[in-house]
Parts: C-alpha cells; sequence; structure tokens
C-alpha cells in the first residue's frame, strides 16, 4: 500500500511518462481524494495533476499511450516566452480526465507563430502542458465544454515559457549516506509540481522550474515527512536528510497473562487525532509504526476486557518502544438520558436518541460513545473500575455532564435541562431590518458558570460526535497512521470547519431578510444576546432570565459607527511608524487592532463611540507607551494626536536579608499605580539580590515581595528612585487552632484562610485542631474559617512577635450549625427562580463561576437550602437581578432543619442597571455616612487577589474621586482587558490610611 506522497508520484507519472501505457486499474475514486487530501498539506495551488521533470525527451514520434476518446471540441494553444516573443517548436499536449484516468488527448509542436491546434478533443476537465528547450514548463486547467465544438468558437489558450530555474537536492539517509532513488517534490507557481528522483550521488535535479520561491515536499514510508518552504538556488544543493520514524510493539495479555489473539490496540496523541484502532496477531503483539516524536497514550479492549490506559508514553525519533498491556474485567456502564430530574414522587420522562458519551479517568483519549434508544438508555463500556464522567446531549436540550456513579438500580441517571428560545428582532437606528447579523448568547447558567454559545458551535459539537461515533479508525497491517481504507471524512468546503454528518442542521443563529432571528436551544440562566454585522456597532442585549423551556423576545438596535483617525508621535514630534494601537469599546466586547504606517498615522472605521486606545512602541510590543480615552461621533470622524511619553528611566531594587546578605531568588511584583501608566511586572533577583525595572523610574510603584524563609513585603514607592535597598526579615511561624464549644472540642480538617496585606494563605487543621503558617509578616491579617457542620466564622487578628519563636494565635472557636429551608416569592406570591440567598447579605457582583460556599441560588420554583448558619435569631437576605432585595429574621437551631422560611422580595423601585463595560470589578458596594463601602469582596476574584478587604472606604477610582455607588460602578467597568486603579481608606491600629491598587477587571454577574 502506498503513503499519499507515493500515490502522488506514480498516479502522475503515468500522465507524462513517453515510455509506458497505463496498466492495471484506474485510480478509485479513494485515490483522487487521497491525492488531494495529500495535496492540501503541501500547499500546492492544485493537486489535480503532476509532472515528472526531465521525463519528457524532446522527440519527433511519440510511442503509444493510453489516449482518450475522440471529442468534438478544439483548442488554440499559443506559446511565448517571458518577454512576449514567440516559441516555436514547443511540444504542447493535451490531457483529458475521463472515468478518473488521465489520458492522452493530443500532442504537437507549435508552428513559426508559436501557435499548435488540437481538435477533436473530449468535454470535461481538461490539462494543458508546454515544454521547450531552456524554458521553464507552464500548465493550465481548462473545462471543455458545448460552447468549443468548432474551429470559430475553438478555445484559446494562452501559455508563458519563461527562463528555467534549475534546483538540485541532495537526500541522505540517516547514516549521511546518499539515498537513491527517492521521489521529490518541488511545488512552484505552476499549478503542477515537479517530480524528479534522486541518483546514485543522492541528488535530484530539477531542470525546467520557473521563478523562486519552491516549495521541496519529500515523503518515504517508515521516515518522517519533509516539507521546506521559501527555497532558492544555491551554489550547493539543498540538503534534506532522511530521519527514520518509530512506533510500538505493543503486546497484549489476558488477566492470565497469555497473548490475547485479536485484541484490540487503541493509540491517540496531540499529533494523532482521531485515534487510531489496529488487532494483534497470534502472539498477541500489535506493530505501530511511522509514528512522530512525541507522547502517547495506548489502550486495549477485547469484549468485556479492557487494560488500563498507558498514559502519555514519551517516544523518540526513530525508536521503536515495547510496551505490554494486560487486560481485565471490565464493567459496562448503564446510562439512562432523562427530561430533568425525576419527582420525588414518579420518573421524568426519557430522552430517545441522545448522543451519549463516557470518558474514563477524567480526561481520555479513548471516549466512549452511543445513542440512547427508545427508553433513553444505552450500554458503553468496558470500563475499568475507577473515574468516569458521562457527558449526554439531545435536540433541544442543554448538555451536560455527571460523574459516572450509578443509583441503588445500578444506573447512571444524566438529567437534561430543557434549553430555552431567544427570539426577536434586529434593526439599525432608523427603524429597518438588519439581515445577515450573527446571534450569539453570553452569561451565566444556574450554576453560575459562564455561557458563550453560537448556532456554529453546536453545530460543530454535533457533527464532531457523530464523526467519532464510529470509533477509533483502523490502521493498515503496515502502520502507515496516514492511510485508510474505506469513507474518508469530508473535506472541508466553503470556509466551513465543521465534519458533514448528512444530517440537516438547525436554524443558523442569524437574523433573516426581516430582521428576525431565533436561537434555541439555550443554556437557562440569566443571559445577553451579542449582535455582530460588518456594517455596524456590535450590540449586547439588556441581561434576561432564561428559564428550562422558557423564550424571552428581544428587540435589538444596531447603531453605526464613526471613523477612527490620529497619528502617534514620540514626545519630540517625530512620527512612530509600525506602532500597534489597541481599540477596546468601553461597552461591549469591541476590540480592533491597527499600525501606524511610515508617517505614523492610522485609519479605522466602524468604531463605537466609546474607546479606549492602548499604545505599543514597535521595538517594544510588550510594553503600554500611552493608553488614552476617545469619544468618536456616530456616522461621524475623529481625529487623534497621541504624543508618547519620554522612556522612563529604569529602576534598580537590592534585596538583602538583615545581616545585609543578598536575597537570591527573591520573587518582587511590581505594579504602577499611576493612573495613565500601565506597569505590571513579576521578577526574580538575581545573585546580587538585585533586580531593574525599565521604564519605572518617578512612578508610583506598589512592591510585593516574597521568597521562603523570609516575611513578604508590601510597600509602595512613591515616586520610584533610581535606586532602592530593601530589607526582608525572617519571617514569622504562627500556630492556630480550631474548636468548638467553647474549646472543649477540637476540629479536624477544618479550612483556614488568611488574608494578609500579600495575598492569601490557606491552611487545614490536623487532628488536634491545629494549623501553622509560616513566613509571615507582622501585622494585620483577616481569618475565615469553615468547617462542615459549623457555621463560618470571620476575625480579624494582629500578628506580633519575631522569627525566634513560635507565634501564637487566639483560638476560633467555631458555633454547631443549622439549615434553612424555604421558598422566595414576589410581592403576588409568585416563587422567584434563580434569587441568590445568604446571611445578612447577598452580593450584588460576583465573579463568573460556581456560587461561594455560603450562597445559593434558587430553583425553577424558587426554593432554596441554605446550611452553615450559627444558632440563634439570623437574618436571611435573597437578591433577585430582576426585582431587588428582601429579608427575612429566622431562629436557627444548631443541628436542626428550620423548614418553611419564606421571603418576600417586596415592589420596590428596582431597575438593573446594564454593564457599562466588559469587564468589571466584582465587589458589592453600600453607602454608610456619606460614603461608598466596600460591603462584600467574594473569595477568588480578582479584587481579593488585589487586597481589597470588605469595609473598606472607597476614596477614588481612576485618580477620580467617588460620590456615589453608580459612580463607582461606572468607574469600575470598562474594556476585559484593562485595569482599574483604586484608591481605599482602611483602619488598623495605629488609625486610618490610605492604600491603593490595581485590580484587573474580570467577566461579573449581577
Amino acid at each position: 500500500m502506498l503513503v499519499p506522497s507515493q500515490r502522488i508520484v506514480a498516479f502522475f507519472r503515468a500522465l507524462v511518462s513517453p515510455a509506458a501505457p497505463r496498466r492495471g486499474p484506474a485510480p478509485s475514486v479513494v485515490d483522487r481524494v487521497l491525492v488531494v487530501l495529500a495535496a492540501l498539506i503541501c500547499l500546492v495551488f492544485t493537486a489535480a495533476l503532476r509532472d515528472v521533470a526531465g521525463a519528457f525527451p524532446f522527440f519527433t514520434e511519440l510511442p503509444a499511450v493510453a489516449r482518450a476518446s475522440h471529442g468534438d471540441t478544439s483548442v488554440l494553444v499559443r506559446v511565448r516566452g517571458g518577454d512576449k516573443s514567440l516559441v516555436p517548436g514547443a511540444v504542447v499536449r493535451v490531457f483529458a480526465i475521463e472515468h478518473d484516468q488521465v489520458l492522452l488527448a493530443g500532442d504537437g509542436r507549435t508552428d513559426e507563430r508559436g501557435e499548435v491546434t488540437f481538435s477533436e478533443l473530449p468535454r470535461g476537465e481538461t490539462w494543458i502542458v508546454a515544454y521547450a528547450e531552456g524554458r521553464a514548463r507552464a500548465s493550465t486547467r481548462i473545462f471543455l465544454d458545448a460552447g468549443d465544438v468548432s474551429v470559430e468558437k475553438r478555445r484559446a489558450v494562452d501559455l508563458v515559457l519563461r527562463d528555467a530555474t534549475e534546483l538540485r537536492v541532495r537526500v541522505i539517509d540517516w547514516e549521511n549516506q546518499p539515498a537513491v532513488g527517492f521521489d521529490v517534490l518541488a511545488l512552484s507557481s505552476d499549478p503542477l509540481a515537479h517530480v524528479a528522483r534522486t541518483g546514485s550521488d543522492g541528488i535530484a535535479i530539477f531542470e525546467r522550474l520557473p521563478t523562486p520561491p519552491f516549495a521541496i515536499d519529500l515523503s518515504v514510508p517508515g521516515f518522517e515527512p519533509i516539507h521546506r518552504a521559501g527555497v532558492f538556488p544555491g551554489k550547493e544543493p539543498l540538503t534534506l536528510k532522511l530521519e527514520r520514524l518509530g512506533g510500538f510493539d505493543v503486546r497484549v495479555e489476558d488477566p492470565d497473562g497469555e497473548p490475547a489473539r485479536g485484541a484490540v490496540v487503541l493509540i491517540s496523541g496531540p499529533g494523532l487525532w482521531p485515534a487510531r484502532s489496529t488487532p494483534t496477531n497470534d502472539d498477541g503483539i500489535a506493530t505501530i509504526l511511522g509514528l512522530r516524536a512525541g507522547v502517547y497514550d495506548i489502550k486495549a479492549r477485547m469484549g468485556d476486557l479492557v487494560s488500563k490506559t498507558d498514559l502519555s508514553v514519551p517516544l523518540k525519533k526513530g525508536q521503536t518502544l515495547d510496551r505490554t498491556l494486560r487486560l481485565e474485567r471490565g464493567r459496562p456502564v448503564k446510562i439512562r438520558v432523562t427530561d430533568g430530574i425525576a419527582p420525588k414522587d414518579g420518573e421524568a420522562d426519557p430522552v430517545a436518541g441522545a448522543s451519549v458519551v463516557l470518558v474514563e479517568e477524567g480526561l481520555s483519549s479513548f471516549p466512549l460513545e452511543g445513542r440512547t434508544n427508545d427508553h433513553g438508555e444505552v450500554t458503553l463500556g468496558p470500563v475499568i473500575e475507577g473515574g468516569a464522567t458521562v457527558s449526554a446531549r439531545a435536540e433541544g436540550f442543554v448538555p451536560r455532564s455527571v460523574p459516572a456513579e450509578a443509583d441503588a438500580e445500578g444506573v447512571v441517571i444524566v438529567p437534561l435541562l430543557r434549553g430555552g428560545t431567544l427570539s426577536g428582532d434586529v434593526v439599525d437606528a432608523r427603524g429597518f431590518a438588519v439581515d445577515g447579523a450573527t446571534i450569539e448568547v453570553i452569561g451565566t447558567d444556574i450554576d453560575g458558570m459562564p455561557i458563550e454559545e453560537s448556532g456554529a458551535r453546536a453545530a460543530f459539537a454535533d457533527d464532531l460526535f457523530a464523526f467519532n461515533l464510529s470509533g477509533p479508525m483502523p490502521l493498515l497491517p503496515r502502520g502507515e497512521l496516514g492511510v485508510m481504507p474505506g469513507p474518508i471524512p469530508d473535506i472541508p468546503h466553503g470556509g466551513s470547519t465543521s465534519l458533514s454528518t448528512g444530517k440537516p442542521a438547525g436554524e443558523p443563529w442569524v437574523t433573516r431578510m426581516d430582521g428576525t432571528f431565533s436561537a434555541t436551544p439555550v443554556t437557562p440562566g440569566r443571559v445577553h444576546v451579542l449582535v455582530r454585522h460588518p456594517s455596524y456597532i456590535e450590540e449586547v442585549s439588556d441581561v434576561v432570565t432564561l428559564a428550562p423551556g422558557g423564550e424571552k423576545k428581544l428587540h435589538i438596535v444596531l447603531g453605526e459607527g464613526g471613523r477612527l483617525e490620529g497619528r502617534v508621535r514620540e514626545d519630540d514630534k517625530s512620527p512612530v511608524a509600525g506602532a500597534r494601537i489597541e481599540i477596546a469599546a468601553a461597552t461591549g466586547t469591541f476590540e480592533a487592532v491597527t499600525y501606524t504606517v511610515d508617517d505614523g498615522t492610522f485609519s479605522v472605521a466602524a468604531v463605537p463611540s466609546d474607546v479606549v486606545l492602548t499604545v505599543y512602541r514597535p521595538d517594544d510590543p510588550t510594553e503600554v507607551a500611552a493608553r488614552i480615552e476617545v469619544d468618536v461621533p456616530p456616522r461621524g470622524k475623529r481625529e487623534v494626536d497621541i504624543l508618547l511619553p519620554k522612556l522612563r528611566d529604569p529602576v534598580s531594587i537590592r534585596v538583602v536579608d538583615d545581616r545585609d546578605y543578598p536575597v537570591v531568588r527573591a520573587q518582587v511584583r511590581v505594579t504602577s499605580l499611576d493612573v495613565d501608566t500601565l506597569l505590571e511586572k513579576t521578577l526574580f533577583t538575581d545573585d546580587d539580590g538585585t533586580v531593574e525595572v525599565h521604564g519605572a523610574r518617578g512612578l508610583p510603584l506598589r512592591l510585593v515581595l516574597e521568597h521562603p524563609g523570609h516575611a513578604p513585603q508590601a510597600l509602595l514607592l512613591d515616586p520610584a528612585e533610581k535606586e532602592h535597598r530593601i530589607v526582608l526579615t525572617d519571617g514569622i511561624v504562627a500556630h492556630g487552632s480550631v474548636t468548638a464549644r467553647d474549646g472543649r472540642d477540637r476540629i479536624e480538617g477544618a479550612s483556614v484562610t488568611l488574608y494578609t496585606a500579600t495575598g492569601a494563605r490557606h491552611a487545614t487543621t490536623d487532628r488536634e485542631g491545629g494549623f501553622e503558617v509560616k513566613d509571615l509578616a507582622q501585622g494585620r491579617i483577616r481569618m475565615v474559617a469553615t468547617a462542615e457542620g459549623h457555621a463560618r466564622t470571620e476575625a480579624v487578628v494582629f500578628v506580633e512577635g519575631d522569627a525566634r519563636r513560635t507565634v501564637e494565635l487566639d483560638p476560633i472557636d467555631l458555633s454547631r450549625a443549622g439549615e434553612a429551608t424555604g421558598i422566595v416569592v414576589d410581592s403576588n406570591g409568585d416563587p422567584v427562580a434563580g434569587a441568590r440567598v445568604a446571611m445578612d447579605a447577598v452580593p450584588t457582583y460576583l465573579p463568573v463561576g460556581r456560587l461561594p460556599p455560603h450562597i445559593v441560588q434558587t430553583d425553577k420554583e424558587g426554593r432554596f437550602v441554605l446550611g452553615s448558619l450559627p444558632e440563634g435569631k439570623v437574618t436571611l437576605a435573597a437578591y433577585s437581578p430582576e426585582l431587588g432585595r428582601g429579608e427575612s429574621s429566622v431562629e436557627i437551631r444548631a443541628e436542626r432543619t428550620t423548614d418553611r422560611v419564606k421571603i418576600e422580595i417586596p415592589d420596590q423601585d428596582y431597575k438593573a442597571s446594564k454593564h457599562r463595560g466588559a469587564g468589571s470589578v466584582a465587589v458589592t458596594l453600600a453607602e454608610r455616612d456619606g460614603a461608598i463601602v466596600v460591603l462584600d469582596v467574594p473569595m477568588g476574584s480578582e479584587a481579593e487577589y488585589a487586597g481589597l478587604e470588605p469595609e473598606d472606604k472607597l476614596v477614588s477610582i481612576g485618580g477620580s474621586p467617588i460620590r456615589s455607588i453608580e459612580e463607582a460602578r461606572t468607574r469600575m467597568s470598562g474594556p476585559l482587558s484593562q485595569d482599574v486603579v483604586v484608591e481605599v481608606s482602611r483602619r488598623d491600629k495605629t488609625g486610618e490610611g490610605r492604600i491603593r491598587f490595581r485590580i484587573r477587571r474580570e467577566v461579573v454577574r449581577r
């Protein structure tokens, strides 16, 4: 069996070889598809034909070759040189493609006018090739039809033979010896590739190539394919070295250690997708050859026996490894896909025809796929004992993944959630319908996980599943991975990258002629619709809450953008050519990138009204040179003149210990607190304990220094001078304990988080309820402790002491917790789905992701279960992004459930504000005594990472004083790729002090 490049050479040697007629059967459709596939990989303009350089001698009488049938069309061929001169005596051959065969349809020489006529040619695909001594070969492809049947209407074809270029290619083997008899392909501007065979010296000579550059391909079974692009002829031949491919000899044993004949061996890896399969021989061995260097996963199956996956096996170049797989009794997994969760007093309806995927060991190269029957069931396997995940998707439902944990009946239940529908219309500012706008859905699902969906993504997922449903593709017996028997997957065409399944696709998420659209199924949750059209500014709809199986209608107006023109100059007014300019919308997700031309100018069309321009110098594309906000009038033009600030001098920071010895490899995080200058670096000190921060002199800098064994430091340099010396003292070791019942019980496994000035530290208590944290600095620390069955406790402590002895922290005593169950309703008594419930207060903004442990969300019936509540009278608060807030006082008893709690969200003048930008800061704000106070900072958020804490008072954001919550929220929001400088006032032992942070914006949800 020949690999694709060999088929190309053999197939097209028959095209022009004057010495041998075609023998044997014609290439099949599979052969031709393989040719096209290989040609696409080689980046050939067209892979329909090939030519062999040196295989066409200039003779008078042509030998007998396979000839095409006679037809009724004519072609006049004119041959000229590169200088437009006539080329008499050029050899011209015409080939016709009939029934997948390449047949000679005519041959001749041009007359003194450089012309030759061919008559009685068959209709259809035709190739014309011309040669002349000392000139490059030329070819063209045409299609002859009924319009070319007469001399008067004959087709005229012009071919230009330019001066020939010679190229020599030397091929050597792995021992640096000449490789004889190998075919080398040269790809050029001519649609036909040139093929030359290496001689006894290993050199292949191409004599009639056109103008360079060329691409050279060499593919030999058992060796690494070679491709060289941008090749120019030189004094010495281009040298190609054959490198052997590697492989595996996989021995498969049954549970008794005997050879497993007929077992199926699966192999996959980063460079080999999808997985391939091959059977073992009588000795239980499968030989897999032709593999490139890399890592591979190997697995074996036989009936109800299966092996563990041999994960990430490294294979070196030319290496053949022996691997042994032992089969063991696997277990089948019975899966049932249902329409939602079954009610307590019944069963959920089955979902027939659902696509189910079973993945072992968390992430597997060999997933098992199947479709459910009429009872919504499918059995997949065998699988080995251990963790596995089941994923299911079905038409009209939202995909879902669950652990492969069976119920009492031994069945894994996958309850699918019905998808919702978003419909509506899109118009422009004048009210005219906009057709052809694409619809995307973004937001968070009911679990708080991010949603980013489009019709194309859903169609691709369905097609990919159908493609993989038949299992791994088989290897050929000799292990040539590039060649597969049987049908070939459809080649992507028309710009599509999905695989064709033959199944009619659903309605695309694109507006119709009347501007209307319908997107389904959409994951239920709080979602926006993002509308894009090349002639308008993209628009994000207001957030809507989409229930399972529900529908929401939207009316979206697309606005016309303006034109932004400008110039970038240095501080001496000289233009900056090649500067990179990133343009991001203050509202929405618009982003664009452009570069300045030689005079420093740039121009961008269809720009939103409020944008932020970030400029990078061409010689330092990683450092922000300038950032400005610009207002662009709709349908108007805005011109800007950007003067880049003068490059700042570097700052040298030397880190030493208290004995003045350098601290080597200390981590130094540097952040600029200047509103207009973005500088954020993580550096490590050298052998002298020094780091150099380029472009930082004169800026206010926040430094965070850390090194094992030393106390971390967070300090402010305002302004940063030329040199700074910082002393790191020895770190403090702190010991604490977590108890219950006033210290009588010590709690094992409690989680303790310490929020310090330099970041969060985590610990877990031991059997005695104790925990220890090293490398602490003196100062204020906020501690949060949680444990199962106990209420969450938070405290602020001040660590004082030195490194010579362990500092004992005050014990954290947790109270036994109870739980509350109930319902959230509106003023009419109707249940509120998707409301968040917590003790005391519910954050308004949260980062995208799962809810924090102390916050729960109501289901579709408005019900909730909230645990870890302290004993006594507590306030339960509920927040709905659409309706507002409500609360209820509840008496909680330890280790008891307080049920039938009812939280009503009363009528109120509440209107959810729309996010101004794609990103924001995930904090909840409140107004107290005329000050804007941070009420809540979600765990894991960028605000927490930067150091913001509850009870901080906002002083300024982006350098502007803050007077209202709305003003603060507006300034916190903006482009997702940027950050914001926040100044707060915080009280400690010494009084009220001000601290500045630079906080990265993130995707948030209300």
